[in-house]
């Protein structure tokens, strides 16, 4: 039986690595405006107004463009120092998900609806799904 080895091709510089997570948060931003819009147009209430909105545009591209940067820090970390960087990666990435799901349930924004969560969770989906293709080389621009 043969052993498949990985075909992702870890970056040789900082310009490679930047641009993947660049198109990994576009991709991200694009997403999230989008299912904003949709929800947006769909008048569904997620229960939340004013300053502390999580559901406006603000709030949803700096949360991409943060996650991009942590999720660079993390793979350029496991570059460095793990012979398998993309599985541990993706084990990193993994766990920072479930992590950052942690205060969507535990200590929502006031007010956010029940419906409000579970589209924060599909956000932040929307998010890592994105940066982890992108940053990997599963997919390219």
């Amino acid at each position: 039986m043969a052993q498949k080895t990985s075909q992702l091709l870890v970056p040789q510089s900082g310009g490679t690595l930047a641009r993947r997570t660049a198109s990994g948060v576009f991709v991200a931003v694009l997403a999230l405006l989008f299912a904003q819009a949709l929800v947006d147009a769909a008048a569904i209430d997620v229960g939340v107004t004013g300053d502390v909105n999580p559901f406006t545009a603000g709030p949803l591209v700096l949360s991409a463009v943060f996650a991009g940067v942590g999720a660079t820090v993390a793979y350029a970390a496991a570059v460095r120092f793990t012979a398998r960087p993309a599985r541990t990666f993706v084990a990193i990435s993994a766990a920072v998900f479930v992590l950052m799901l942690g205060p969507v349930f535990l200590a929502p924004p006031t007010g956010i609806t029940l419906v409000g969560q579970a589209i924060l969770v599909v956000y932040h989906a929307l998010v890592a799904v994105p940066l982890v293709a992108f940053i990997l080389g599963v997919v390219e621009f």
